[in-house]
């Protein structure tokens, strides 16, 4: 489709949208206005009829009246009142009625003497009628006074009413798209100098950029023409960023998911192959609910972590607590290592991601644990809280000072030989660094060659 075409197309679009939506703006207003006062008469006529009847009946009647007589005034008063849509009711016996329905049937009326007399609309043998209701007391009888107004007509002239706002505007809208027509077939006839730019930057090349220098409308869609090529090539970039985002994003969820689906599967096993008693049948089933539980949070914090730049939620965490289930989680890796892992905290709350915070100290002891020489004397692995500060300390190979300050770039491993056999994917360190980066909180690394290693965490 031609350029002209498409702009005549869109703008055509846009006026249409906006005539329709005036009208059916402006058609509403009309309808509810008209509506509203059809509401508003017909309670204020059945309120006036109420209350005069009440008073006159009320002024004429005596408790010495006999029921003939009380009758007689009754309907005197009422009709003295009452037009051919009034309706006197009592303990559901009519009483006058100019009107075939009966009103008590859609708007039934208690003993109270001030009932709400709103109108209720409804549809009877295809007329729309409005029928208002309330309570009237006269000499401790209580008599229900309805008004029903047949509003038909209205709503017929709101449907005439809605077929010549259609059809007004559909003139101005055939009207306004043959202007918007020519007005854009006169407008667009330089663009075709532009051409074959843009055929180059269709076809790939996106840092092409057109020379026009005129002053006119042409040399500043040229202008325009250039800034848009520019944005198409940033957004191209930041796609590929964001590609590159997802990507670690899998393979971070890949490298977290080993610790719970260690115990998951260990526990599973249990289930299917022991003969448990029922105390370890449920806290095996438990455990695989936790660690459930675990995934499917961790799975949401991590995708937010790695693809949104909105503040992470945070909430009060006891940290004993969460270093129990931290010490649970990993307790599978540490058996598989041979390793031990002593925890030594004061308790204390603080403020953070409690499903994050267990994710980077998981994968601390993990790696931790991928250090540990199960050759070496028996040395546990220490997890330590002072203060806001999380240490975690080996004493395994050492990391070389050369490749401390890499250690944290994704997919970075010091013995990759060693990482592979253990199943590493060097993602465990760089979601340590973007959760506490997360936190606010600063990573240092204290490391020496065969001696071990301390990685510490210092919330703000």
């Amino acid at each position: 489709m031609k350029l002209s075409k498409r702009i005549t197309l869109l703008v055509s679009i846009v006026l249409a949208a906006t005539i329709l939506g005036v009208s059916l703006s402006l058609l509403l207003y009309v309808r509810n206005t008209t509506l509203s006062l059809a509401v508003e008469q017909t309670q204020r006529k059945q309120q006036n009829l109420s209350t005069s009847f009440s008073e006159m009946a009320n002024y004429y009647a005596a408790s010495s009246d006999s029921d003939a007589v009380h009758y007689s005034l009754i309907k005197l008063c009422f009709s003295r009142f009452a037009d051919r849509y009034s309706v006197l009711m009592r303990d559901g016996e009519v009483i006058v009625s100019g009107v075939s329905v009966d009103p008590s049937a859609y708007v039934p009326i208690d003993d109270s003497a001030y009932s709400d007399n709103t109108p209720v609309a409804v549809t009877v043998q295809g007329r729309n009628l409005l029928i208002a209701g309330s309570a009237a007391r006269v000499s401790g009888r209580t008599y229900s006074v309805y008004v029903v107004e047949d509003v038909t007509d209205v709503h017929t002239g709101i449907r005439r009413m809605a077929w010549i706002f259609a059809a007004v505007s559909f003139g101005a809208i055939v009207i306004g798209a043959a202007a918007v027509a020519l007005l854009v077939r006169h407008s667009t006839k330089p663009i075709t100098l532009l051409s074959d730019a843009a055929k180059e930057i269709a076809d790939g090349a996106y840092q092409k950029r057109v020379a026009i220098r005129t002053k006119d409308e042409v040399g500043r869609l040229g202008e325009d023409f250039n800034r848009m090529a520019a944005a198409v090539e940033t957004k191209i970039t930041e796609l590929e960023e964001r590609n590159e985002r997802q990507r670690l994003f899998i393979g971070g969820v890949t490298h977290e998911f080993k610790t719970p689906m260690t115990g998951l599967l260990l526990h599973a096993g249990l289930l299917r192959r022991a003969n448990l008693s029922e105390d370890e049948r449920d806290a095996s089933l438990a455990h695989i609910e936790s660690q459930t539980a675990w995934l499917e949070r961790l799975t949401q914090n991590l995708l937010k972590l790695t693809t949104s730049e909105d503040d992470i939620e945070k909430r009060p965490v006891e940290l004993p607590e969460l270093l129990d289930e931290i010490r649970e989680g990993v307790e599978p890796k540490l058996n598989e290592r041979g390793a031990t892992l002593s925890v030594q905290c004061e308790p204390q709350t603080l403020v953070l991601n409690a499903d994050l915070w267990r994710s980077l100290l998981s994968n601390l002891i993990v790696n931790a644990a991928n250090a540990y020489d199960a050759d070496a004397p028996e040395k546990p692995i220490v997890l330590s809280v002072t203060g806001r500060t999380f240490s975690v300390s080996d004493h395994g190979r050492g990391i070389p000072k050369e490749a401390q300050s890499r250690i944290f770039e994704p997919f970075f491993r010091v013995d990759k030989s060693r990482s592979k056999r253990q199943g590493g994917s060097g993602l465990g360190l760089a979601l340590v660094k973007r959760i506490a980066d997360a936190h606010g909180a600063s990573v240092a690394v204290d490391s020496e060659p065969d001696k071990g290693t301390t990685v510490s965490v210092t919330l703000p």
